[in-house]
């Protein structure tokens, strides 16, 4: 068993829910096939890193930017959520992260110290360690720090947004004073549209 961290869209329980059992996340564009084994988290927390959260590259599911996580920077802590998943389960929601077949990435072998890379031409390529809990590691997937910032789309968000207020217990306006200063958000949505946005 591994903590797997969520600090995008899969904030979002019924969004991470498509990744285990397969479909089409609301606003999506894509289908999932699901994981070899659907079974549920075993169980799930709030938790912070020190690293900074960032939009940037392309999504084809959501169009605009997606999540990544800045491990250059320390300024301004990530709020993730934590999933009590298999390794298998882990492997096969990076790969579908990479519009990949689940059964395709094998992390049983990495060491994650600092980080694993999983192909040249995968998007969330980078498998990092972002710390322990419980004697378990806690496991994350984020881009190359060379990913251009790109804004995100509402819709994306809209699933941030909900994890957050599930996991963090966040307000909306909490929420939009988080989201407002990331590289990628800002500039593009002010406070007051993300308060009214994602309310």
């Amino acid at each position: 068993m591994i903590w797997y961290a969520a600090y995008g869209s899969n904030l979002s329980r019924s969004r991470f829910d498509v990744y285990l059992r397969g479909g089409t996340p609301v606003g999506g564009a894509h289908t999932y096939p699901g994981c070899r084994d659907p079974s549920p988290p075993r169980s799930d927390r709030a938790w912070e890193c020190d690293f900074r959260l960032r939009f940037g590259g392309s999504s084809q599911t959501w169009g605009g930017g997606v999540a990544l996580i800045d491990t250059e920077n320390t300024d301004a802590p990530v709020k993730l959520r934590l999933y009590l998943v298999t390794l298998e389960q882990f492997s096969d929601v990076v790969a579908q992260e990479n519009w990949l077949d689940p059964g395709t990435v094998d992390l049983s072998d990495a060491t994650y110290e600092p980080h694993h890379v999983i192909g040249p031409d995968h998007v969330y390529r980078v498998v990092l360690r972002v710390g322990e809990l419980d004697a378990r590691p806690v496991l994350t997937i984020t881009q190359d720090a060379s990913a251009a910032t790109a804004a995100p789309t509402m819709r994306y968000l809209k699933h941030i947004a909900q994890g957050l207020r599930e996991a963090h217990g966040c307000s909306d306006d909490q929420i939009a004073e988080y989201l407002a200063t990331r590289p990628g958000v800002a500039g593009t949505y002010s406070r007051d549209d993300l308060a009214s946005g994602l309310a």
